[in-house]
């Protein structure tokens, strides 16, 4: 998985902390180009209130996320018979994968524990 800026790190945290666990989908294969632009669009409406400088860090904070949601069992893969793969949810993997990936983000654990005024004073600080 590739390194995230520190706004893209941001972005990502919060879109952990606030809408990740309300993700659901219908039971059918998706290519990965499809769910990138879905994590895109719930992250950039999340960060929505902090800015354009933060919404534009949603692409690459989401690809990160399904890169790391696949390669953790919270999508089952296929391979396409023409190359290419597809992915289905895996509602109990995506739980575990989502689970250990709160557990695991620093930025996460600091937003926790900074207060209410942590995110607003934060993204103020990376997007000036």
């Amino acid at each position: 998985m590739s390194e995230l800026t520190p706004l893209e790190a941001h972005v990502f945290a919060y879109y952990l902390a606030n809408s990740a666990k309300d993700f659901s989908m219908v039971g059918r294969w998706f290519s990965p180009s499809y769910l990138a632009e879905t994590f895109a669009d719930k992250m950039s409406v999340d960060v929505r209130p902090f800015g354009k400088a933060a919404q534009n860090a949603a692409v690459p904070a989401a690809k990160h996320y399904l890169a790391h949601m696949i390669a953790q069992g919270g999508f089952e893969n296929k391979e396409q018979k023409f190359g290419g793969s597809m992915h289905q949810l895996d509602a109990a993997g995506f739980k575990v994968a989502l689970d250990a990936l709160k557990a695991a983000d620093a930025v996460l654990a600091a937003g926790e524990a900074g207060g209410a005024d942590f995110w607003a004073t934060t993204f103020a600080e990376l997007t000036n």
